[in-house]
């Protein structure tokens, strides 16, 4: 239990009672709401048509009513209370009806803005889960969408707190609303979502709420040891440098970890650089091409030295009190990954998974998606395995570890053409994603 009492106990001894206190007692405040869409069966096969979606996966049981919802939450270290935000799908179920809730945890952004409404695949997917008989949550995270103060990234707390606290805003709602629930709540995601989702498991776990009870989490392609599996990334070259400034100047914000100008850790001119890119209005292609390939390239040598060599060197401190592994799952948990992500290393989940099953997890399973997709490639077959998933969880096949066998079967298919395609043609240049050229041009 190392992560609790790192994260908890030691470094948010403050923090304690913003955690506890505001969710027995206050459980967060709905601000405001706004019905942003408003679409129909129709609308949604339409929808799915245009997209390509394939029904059998997704299917559309459901019309679907998108609202933004603002609502306050614990800052960090302090019982102050901030605004938040995020996206509500609710299915056009029946009066009485009462379906269970997921909550999809979206991956990294610069942006202080949210994406145009549906013009996001992850929104797409938070959509798909509605259209099949999930209440749907999707929080922007502190300091995204509507959020004041900056984003923290790769932050378990403010992570599981966002989720946590849209999920008593929205019981308001849904008071507004009329609409009705199960206990049961589904939590996934991919990337930093899968992070998100793994420390949101872990804080609903120990909140022990009856009202919201964890019945299944399918975290995807996620950094959970991110001061292990994940920090060899920084000395090689890396498709994503932007994460480590991203990183190390937001942690600065949550824990005042360096004493000084945090911008004084990088070399001259990452220095200046990252001042101007994490102003919240850039978007991360645009940084990464300002930054050397190799992520501690940017940084001052003694610092790297100090983060190899020694265990008590406070940023390292800090990315070991936010891996998200050393615990226990009471629910059904999967872990999916691809063991040639080129942005998460695939042995995340297998140290998570190791670590868990070694201490008695009883019902974790791992997922190796492909030996070949790298990050984007391995996240529509790992959102179909999530998908597969949940539907057994909640027709009580929770020992079933493949989709109904047609469907299965349709899936390996498409994935062995898509992995034909990749050996054949290799992959894209993942330093330079198709489109960034012409638009960083325009």
């Amino acid at each position: 239990m190392k992560f609790i009492i790192s994260a908890i106990t030691v470094l948010f001894a403050t923090q304690l009672f913003a955690f506890h206190e505001p969710l027995s007692n206050q459980k967060g405040k709905l601000i405001s709401y706004e019905l942003k869409k408003s679409l129909s069966k129709e609308d949604l096969k339409a929808y799915w048509k245009s997209n390509k979606i394939p029904k059998f996966i997704l299917p559309v049981s459901y019309g679907v009513d998108i609202y933004e919802v603002v609502y306050s939450a614990p800052w960090i270290g302090d019982s102050t209370m901030v605004q938040a935000s995020g996206l509500y799908f609710v299915p056009r179920a029946d009066k009485g009806e009462k379906l269970s809730v997921a909550i999809y945890h979206h991956g990294t952004q610069l942006e202080h803005a949210r994406a145009e409404l549906l013009k996001d695949a992850q929104q797409g997917i938070s959509l798909g889960l509605a259209a099949d008989g999930f209440i749907t949550l999707m929080p922007d995270y502190y300091g995204i969408g509507k959020g004041e103060k900056r984003h923290i990234y790769q932050h378990a707390w403010s992570e599981a707190m966002s989720s946590i606290y849209m999920l008593y805003s929205v019981e308001e709602l849904n008071e507004k609303l009329g609409v009705e629930h199960k206990p049961d709540i589904y939590l996934t995601g991919y990337s930093q979502g899968g992070h998100a989702t793994m420390a949101t498991h872990y804080y609903l776990q120990e909140l022990n709420d009856p009202k919201f009870k964890v019945v299944a989490a399918s975290p995807m392609s996620g950094a959970y040891d991110m001061s292990g599996a994940q920090a060899v990334v920084m000395y090689r070259p890396y498709p994503q440098p932007f994460y480590l400034p991203y990183l190390l100047v937001t942690y600065q914000e949550a824990y005042h970890y360096f004493p000084g100008d945090i911008y004084e850790v990088f070399k001259h001119p990452y220095d200046s650089l990252t001042h101007v890119y994490l102003d919240g209005e850039h978007r991360f292609w645009e940084f990464n091409r300002v930054l050397p390939s190799v992520p501690s390239d940017m940084l001052k040598p003694q610092y790297v030295e100090e983060f190899k060599n020694n265990p008590e060197f406070p940023i390292r401190k800090r990315i070991e009190q936010n891996n998200v592994y050393e615990w226990v799952p009471q629910a059904p948990t999967q872990l999916c990954y691809c063991s040639s992500d080129d942005q998460v290393a695939g042995d995340n989940s297998v140290v998570a998974y190791n670590w868990m099953k070694t201490h008695g997890a009883k019902d974790v399973r791992i997922e190796k998606i492909s030996d070949i997709f790298y990050h984007n490639e391995c996240a529509l077959f790992a959102v179909v395995k999530t998908k597969f998933f949940f539907d057994n969880v909640r027709k009580g096949k929770i020992h079933r570890k493949k989709g109904p066998p047609l469907k299965n079967w349709l899936v390996k298919l498409y994935k062995r053409k898509k992995e034909k395609e990749i050996r054949k043609r290799g992959h894209e240049d993942p330093y330079e994603p198709e489109g960034m050229r012409a638009e960083t041009q325009k």
